[in-house]
């Protein structure tokens, strides 16, 4: 196994994924390895409240989630946590949730002032079409590295060399997308669970020998799933709802 993760700053390739940890990382002596990166709850430039639509739904190997990614925004989150997040024990990196590239270079410009970020974390609109997807993805460029999120459903060769000729640090392969039937009415939201391992497998097999970085971001519930990500290309692996049990 290659410690690619050394690449990515990273002094472990364990790491939680955004969502599944706050603002702060908490220490907790049960998780199984050790934690080489934290990654903050998605921020937004401004506060963002929780979706009337929330749901929690379960499925057969997991669960589908949708909440709204409800934040207090940028403003807020600095004045909260940009002093506790000086001298981490780990690498910081912080998921943007982002509309336009106004939004976009307006916060990275935040914390490119900010001393202890060390990354940022891309989180593309679902709706978004490919032209407005990559005018986010080249305003990100800046002093700090970016990796982009990519739901696992849509990880292909072509989305993957795109974000490469765009400046990116790296993908992260994280939840795709779902919709679920409950009452008569269709919900929507994102899939987790240990039924996406053989997914992200494959496509971590399939985008094998491209030149950038990849980050098995959903479908990690195990510390033998995690070490076959890696083995597989990973260069970190980051676990979502697996959280929730330690």
């Amino acid at each position: 196994m290659d410690n690619h993760y050394y690449e990515l700053g990273l002094n472990s390739p364990w790491m939680n994924a955004a969502g599944f940890g706050g603002y702060l990382p908490q220490h907790n002596s049960d998780f199984p390895t050790p934690v080489g990166g934290f990654v903050t709850n998605p921020i937004s430039l401004l506060p963002r409240t929780p979706s009337l639509t929330r749901n929690v739904l379960p499925y057969p190997g997991g669960f589908m989630l949708h909440t709204g990614s409800p934040n207090p925004g940028m403003k807020n989150v600095l004045k909260t946590y940009a002093k506790k997040w000086t001298n981490l024990a780990v690498s910081l990196w912080v998921h943007l949730l982002v509309t336009s590239p106004y939004e976009v270079q307006t916060m990275i410009r935040q914390l490119e002032e900010t001393q202890s970020v060390a990354a940022i974390e891309l989180g593309l609109p679902p709706d978004a079409d490919a032209k407005s997807q990559s005018e986010l993805i080249r305003s990100a460029a800046g002093e700090l590295p970016f990796y982009v999120c990519v739901p696992l459903d849509r990880a292909e060769p072509a989305i993957i060399e795109k974000i490469a000729s765009l400046g990116a640090d790296g993908a992260v392969i994280s939840a795709p997308r779902g919709i679920m039937v409950e009452k008569g009415k269709c919900r929507q939201g994102r899939l987790y669970g240990q039924a996406l391992h053989p997914q992200m497998m494959a496509a971590l097999h399939r985008l094998r020998g491209y030149n950038l970085p990849l980050i098995a971001g959903c479908g990690i519930f195990s510390k033998a799933q995690g070490e076959a990500a890696l083995e597989a290309g990973a260069a970190a692996v980051q676990v979502d709802a697996w959280l929730w049990k330690f």
